[in-house]
């Protein structure tokens, strides 16, 4: 029996999938470092829009264990002539990564979400530079294997603690269309630089190499900290903020952008109309203890999400009428906003009727 027939009982398992996910076969499972591995999906049998995608987005995962359904997302490391595979680095107590490293087996049936998300690379001419730490080279590599097949280039400058934490490190090597600049913080080789990535190390590499800056886009990802000083040393040197794109693996802590509560802001409990699938469901909402989203999943709603943490654009809604405030917003674009669409995990109602729909 699959990964979802234990989840679900095996022949329930077609009819109870959460909206916009499908079950998969392992292909194959290639260990990459002696944390993380490459998962690669038999897709042949599924639907197009479960095949397709651009370089830098990312899947949603799930999963169950200890008897609970678990959501990940994780970033598709192949390129867009590849078949459809993930890079996935085990985190201490990830519950989920543990699983994936340690525990799936080839033929395992798990379920997958279609790929997702606003970090990807839709122009493949041009120059481009690549900033990434740890697990964030995952949809760099994407992009960059991608860029392989086209007229673009790119610069890359990626960062590990040693030498063997470098996660696809023979696929790197062989990219003839990549100019790779590694550094090391915990030790010294003769293929990489000492230090870590923070403003100062990339401020002086800019500082070296100020063509650069004049490139067609500036994609960073990787640890939190990397990447705020990744944004610093680039704003710095005046590239505009239009260039430069980012993606986190984890809920923000420095790079936090609330968005404003309005001074007449309803508190208490909103009357919130909710559409899903065509069909709209009723319900209130405390303000100020409930997201749109806590409120859909508390009332039984099969409501889209992944991290829940304003990470990911997974929970992507609009709002038809009424108004909220984003607690965070970190995917969606000014345009998107400026269109009425919310992060229904991080939005709670600022006004007493509110209509939100996941349709649109």
């Amino acid at each position: 029996m699959g990964l979802l027939g234990k989840i679900f009982g095996k022949t329930k398992a077609a009819t109870q999938l959460p909206k916009g996910f499908a079950e998969v076969k392992i292909k194959s499972i290639k260990p990459l470092t002696a944390e993380s591995v490459q998962i690669a999906f038999q897709t042949d049998t599924l639907p197009e829009d479960f095949r397709t995608f651009v370089p830098g987005q990312y899947i949603t995962v799930l999963v169950n264990i200890q008897g609970k359904d678990e959501r990940r997302s994780y970033s598709i490391c192949s390129s867009t002539d590849e078949g459809l595979a993930i890079g996935v680095k085990r985190v201490e107590n990830g519950k989920v990564s543990t699983y994936l490293t340690q525990e799936l087996g080839l033929d395992d049936v798990i379920a997958i979400s279609k790929p997702e998300g606003n970090f990807k690379l839709n122009n493949t001419d041009g120059t481009y530079v690549f900033i990434a730490a740890g697990s964030g080279i995952t949809p760099v590599l994407s992009m960059a294997k991608t860029l392989e097949c086209s007229t673009g280039k790119s610069v890359l400058i990626y960062g590990n603690r040693t030498h063997d934490q470098i996660m696809f490190k023979a696929e790197l090597d062989v990219l003839i269309r990549t100019e790779k600049h590694y550094y090391l913080s915990k030790e010294t080789t003769d293929f990489s630089e000492k230090g870590r990535l923070d403003t100062e190390t990339l401020r002086l590499f800019f500082k070296e190499n100020l063509p650069l800056l004049r490139a067609d886009g500036f994609y960073l990802c990787g640890p939190e900290p990397m990447i705020k000083g990744a944004i610093d040393a680039l704003k710095f040197y005046g590239v505009s903020e239009d260039k430069i794109h980012f993606e986190l693996f984890t809920e923000p802590v420095l790079l936090i952008k609330e968005t404003p509560k309005s001074e007449q802001a309803f508190e208490g409990v909103a009357l919130v109309e909710i559409i899903l699938d065509g069909m709209p469901s009723n319900l209130e909402v405390n303000t100020a203890k409930e997201t749109v989203l806590e409120a859909a999943l508390n009332f039984g709603l099969d409501a889209p999400y992944s991290c829940k943490g304003g990470v990911c654009s997974t929970c992507r809604a609009k709002v038809l009428e009424g108004s909220v405030r984003m607690k965070n917003n970190l995917t969606l674009t000014d345009k998107e906003i400026e269109e009425g669409y919310i992060l229904t995990c991080q939005s709670h109602p600022t006004s007493q009727i509110l209509k939100v729909s996941y349709d649109d």
